[in-house]
């Protein structure tokens, strides 16, 4: 670690962290004192960046963060993550690139160790709502919304809304864009839900949630 990453790592941590979120007053200046800190913490920071109250990235290491984006109130990020521009995170997410080694049953899982890690993506124009879990590897395309409180274990498609625990494909932004259409581009069958003629259940045929 270098030392001006390590000294940044110390005055965030220990003090900016704890800094009022940017709503309350005083917030603004927090805000210019926590982005200029991950500035020197990160592998790589944009332009205007927001950095929330609580959020721990530890020293920064593996962090990329892109322009305009966010790290929201009280996330826990563990890296390698990568951040696109643009992006909106609500509180208390938690980004993990890491995961226990629990492949034995022979040895304790507490003993096993890490498994090696895997990259965590999210493209540009990205918005995670409050208290979603981004596990291990997962790739969040370009203008997807995730929905609070997800829980998301497979990679979520370019302009498509997914929710739910694990997270699936609620519908595609685009106009006139559908489920059907995620389906047909290869998505991960546990992304979708279907009935038992294989039709999606979460959208009619424009997209919008189906009546029930």
């Amino acid at each position: 670690m270098t030392p001006r990453r390590a000294a940044a790592s110390v005055a965030y941590l220990g003090l900016a962290r704890h800094l009022p979120w940017s709503p309350r007053p005083g917030g603004h200046a927090a805000r210019l004192v926590r982005a200029g800190l991950a500035r020197w913490m990160l592998d790589a920071c944009g332009r205007d960046v927001n950095v929330e109250h609580g959020a721990w990235f530890g020293s920064g290491r593996g962090v990329e963060l892109g322009d305009r984006s966010d790290i929201g109130m009280d996330a826990l990020v563990i890296g390698p993550v990568r951040i696109g521009r643009d992006v909106m995170m609500g509180p208390r997410c938690i980004l993990l690139a890491s995961s226990h080694d629990t492949r034995s049953v022979d040895v304790p899982m507490n003993q096993q160790g890490f498994l090696e890690d895997r990259p965590i993506v999210i493209e540009d124009d990205v918005w995670i709502g409050a208290g979603c879990v981004i596990l291990p590897g997962r790739h969040i395309g370009t203008g997807s919304i995730v929905g609070a409180g997800s829980v998301v274990a497979s990679d979520v498609p370019p302009w498509t809304v997914v929710a739910g625990n694990p997270a699936r494909i609620v519908r595609g932004r685009r106009p006139g864009q559908d489920v059907q259409d995620a389906v047909a581009s290869g998505v991960p069958p546990s992304l979708v839900e279907l009935d038992d003629h294989g039709v999606p259940t979460d959208a009619g045929p424009t997209g919008t949630p189906a009546q029930r």
